[in-house]
């Protein structure tokens, strides 16, 4: 039953979202809402699965080891960040906050959670829009303006991962691919899914919404925003790109430069903002900007993955706890929460393990990145890196400049607040006992020329003063707005001047066309609810009627065939030879009876074909028939009941058919024996006789499947491929069992088809496309 935490986990956020509008018991809904996620972390085993074929295309929720890991930092930061939304003084619209903050919480854990591409994308999705609504909270310009820019770069990233996530679907067959599956993939689906996730991750230049979103929104929702919505870009990627299986150099490279990019530029542009929230957005994209780089690395090198993947995730887990306790510490002191100044010992603890200082999480981080950073493909990234650490040093000591000088509008209430913010400094304090990693005397170095820099310009302020501002929050909105205006501008003036150019031409073509006010009028009757509501009602009617009609064309429609046996004589064959002429040769040669390919081969019967065969050499009807996809009039034609085809199958004795018996059995190449005799201990196998897998409805339509591997040995299961997963759900549909939507993509549906199918047939409940399976399902026509 604990496995069933998994859904409780996203589902029990949606159903308290309703409730939380309310002002009198929706107050602490918001905290209320990740206890059953924090529940699966503790309780639920690795490897757990749960599959919902009910849900959209068939869902599956498990609990992997990165899963789990992602779960629990983002479980506990909602929990935090909840009872900071309950506690905070959010104004009138404070119920749909709460309803929206638990929207996004759900979307966020879904994702996490689901193991499939359509559960990845709609927890995705969800997430996404449900925090438009947190950034324009307070409603004024200035959120307005972040909500605006949000929702452009949030609906680009959407479209743009749908599209990568279609593709990948379509690519690997499955909508919970495997590693292995992925390494197929093409350059516009890894392109897509880098583009898509670029800009939940803030790299730039896709970075735009964030530094104007952060500042915005209240301190709850800039905490989830940084330390837990834009960290499932990293998930995406770590999912759906070939990690660890194959060496993408060239997409490393991109993605690796991106990152560089972004931390060298992120860090100095946030020294120049004048706000603490503005700051950590800058800090984000800065750290962010150094993930990307070292998944770069591990797509160079295949071998980094092993390692990299967990030092990855411990990097991930120490950046959210830190960055989520900065962002609400900065809105305690707003909030004039007592005990300001453990609040601000707080806030410089968080600020030196953010700096990597020591025996800090920031220090444990980089120890278990450094192999990575060790492969980099460039020498002068290490350096880059290192340079970096002082500049976060700089960074960090400029955000308790400005937290110092807030000035807090007290509210009363903060004392759950500040005991759960407690908790999280707590945490980050003790992350080293919990990861413990020797001290490095570099990186004690580094924080230290960073601390006298930062010693230095408190000294002398006037040089960073100067820059101060400079570059306003969302930097490049700043340099494309110029252009922007001048633009708009032109365009309002041609408009303006086309319109005064045709108005006069259009007047007098108004004029002419004027039909009298019963029919100007006319659109009024449409408007009318009974003919409106008749006309959505039929166009909803036609919608599920083809919709309805799909599935069954997709079940029913034969499969092209391949034609196994093809001769200049054109033999057909669907269900019977039969011919038309006589074969002529020295001798005239007559046989007694008909070819039947496909329910009986009689070797003395009569051999007809749709043309005249001629030949000089000798036809023996006790023969075997020996065809290379043509009959050549200089070969020997000898049939024993065994027509040998280009795949060199043989096959079965006659086996004659009954008048009764609605469906003759299938005598084809469909029935030869599909595993090659080996020899006892031989792993040898011929690659000329593959297994033929036929239509349900259609014994001449075959698909060829090889049963060997390039080295020659037998394999198991063939390769996964969309025609033969269609093939295998239209002959579970041909023998009873539901596969869901015959797409040829395997969801939680299939596979719960393929087990109803071994559990009826006596066998173990698999689930596996294998050799073994294809062999029952065919059995009917053998």
């Amino acid at each position: 039953m604990s496995a069933w935490l998994l859904l409780a986990a996203w589902i029990w956020p949606l159903l308290l979202a309703p409730f939380a509008s309310s002002t009198r018991h929706g107050r602490w809904l918001a905290a209320l809402g990740p206890l059953p996620a924090l529940g699966a972390t503790l309780v639920v085993p690795l490897g757990t699965r749960i599959e919902l074929p009910w849900l959209l295309l068939g869902t599956q929720l498990g609990l992997d080891p990165l899963g789990r890991t992602y779960l629990l930092f983002t479980a506990l930061l909602w929990l935090v960040a909840g009872i900071h939304a309950g506690s905070a003084g959010l104004g009138p619209a404070a119920g749909r906050f709460r309803a929206l903050f638990l929207l996004a919480m759900a979307g966020n854990l879904w994702l996490i959670v689901g193991q499939d591409l359509a559960s990845f994308y709609v927890g995705f999705a969800i997430m996404g829009l449900a925090a438009y609504g947190l950034v324009i909270h307070e409603g004024n310009a200035r959120a307005l303006r972040a909500g605006r820019v949000y929702l452009a770069m949030a609906l680009l990233g959407e479209v743009t991962l749908f599209a990568a996530l279609v593709l990948i679907a379509s690519e690997s067959g499955t909508l919970a691919p495997a590693p292995q599956q992925l390494a197929t993939l093409g350059p516009v689906a890894i392109g897509l899914l880098l583009a898509g996730l670029a800009v939940k991750a803030g790299l730039m230049p896709l970075h735009l919404w964030l530094p104007l979103a952060h500042p915005a929104a209240p301190a709850a929702a800039s905490a989830v925003l940084s330390a837990t919505m834009i960290k499932v870009a990293l998930l995406g990627w770590l999912r759906y790109l070939p990690v660890g299986v194959i060496a993408l150099p060239g997409w490393s490279e991109l993605l690796t430069g991106i990152g560089l990019l972004t931390l060298a530029l992120a860090l100095p542009i946030g020294l120049m903002q004048t706000e603490a929230k503005t700051v950590l957005a800058y800090s984000s994209i800065a750290k962010m900007g150094l993930l990307a780089a070292l998944l770069g690395a591990m797509l160079a090198e295949p071998t980094l993955a092993e390692v990299g993947v967990g030092a990855l995730a411990l990097y991930v887990v120490h950046h959210a706890l830190v960055k989520g306790g900065l962002f609400l510490g900065v809105g305690l002191r707003k909030a004039g929460a007592p005990a300001q100044p453990l609040i601000l010992a707080g806030m410089a603890l968080l600020a030196l393990a953010m700096a990597g200082a020591p025996l800090t999480s920031g220090a444990a981080a980089k120890a278990a990145v450094a192999p990575l950073l060790e492969h980099a493909r460039w020498p002068w990234v290490v350096t880059l890196v290192s340079a970096s650490v002082v500049v976060t040093t700089l960074l960090m000591a400029r955000l308790l400049w400005l937290v110092a000088g807030i000035e807090a509008r007290p509210h009363p209430a903060q004392g759950r607040a500040l005991v759960s913010w407690g908790g999280l400094v707590a945490l980050v304090v003790l992350f080293p006992l919990l990861v413990p990693a020797p001290p490095e005397l570099k990186d004690a170095l580094l924080v230290g020329v960073g601390v006298v820099l930062a010693l230095l310009v408190w000294r002398w302020p006037g040089p960073l003063r100067r820059l101060a501002g400079r570059v306003p929050p969302g930097d490049l909105l700043a340099l494309l707005g110029p252009p922007w205006h001048a633009v708009s501008h032109a365009w309002q003036r041609l408009a303006r001047l086309w319109l005064a150019l045709t108005r006069p031409l259009v007047a007098r073509i108004g004029e002419g066309l004027t039909l009298g006010p019963a029919v100007a009028d006319g659109e009024s009757a449409l408007r009318r609810w009974p003919v409106a509501g008749a006309l959505w009602l039929t166009l909803l009617l036609l919608l599920i009627g083809a919709l309805w009609r799909a599935p069954v064309e997709m079940a029913t429609r034969p499969m092209e065939s391949d034609p196994l046996i093809e001769s200049t004589s054109e033999i057909e064959s669907t269900s019977e030879i039969e011919s038309t002429s006589e074969i002529e040769s020295t001798s005239e040669i007559e046989s007694t009876s008909e070819i039947e390919s496909t329910s009986e081969i009689e070797s003395t019967s009569e051999i007809e074909s749709t043309s005249e065969i001629e030949s000089t050499s000798e036809i023996e009807s006790t023969s075997e028939i020996e065809s290379t996809s043509e009959i050549e009039s200089t070969s020997e034609i000898e049939s024993t009941s065994e027509i040998e085809a280009t795949s060199g199958s043989e096959a079965m004795p006659e086996v004659e058919s009954t008048p009764d018996d609605p469906s003759p059995q299938i005598e084809s190449m469909q029935e030869a024996e599909a595993t090659p005799r080996v020899e006892p201990g031989s792993t040898a196998c011929d690659p000329a006789r593959p297994f033929l897998l036929a239509a349900p409805d259609d014994a001449g339509d075959l698909l060829r499947l090889p049963r060997c591997d390039s080295e020659g040995s037998t394999l198991d299961a063939p390769e996964l491929s969309n025609a033969l997963v269609r093939r295998v759900q239209r002959w579970l549909v041909a023998l009873g069992f539901d596969p869901g939507p015959v797409d040829g993509l395997i969801g939680p549906r299939t596979r719960a088809a393929i087990r109803a199918f071994e559990r009826d047939r006596g066998a173990p409940a698999r689930g596996a496309i294998d050799f073994e399976l294809l062999e029952r399902l065919t059995a009917p026509t053998r």
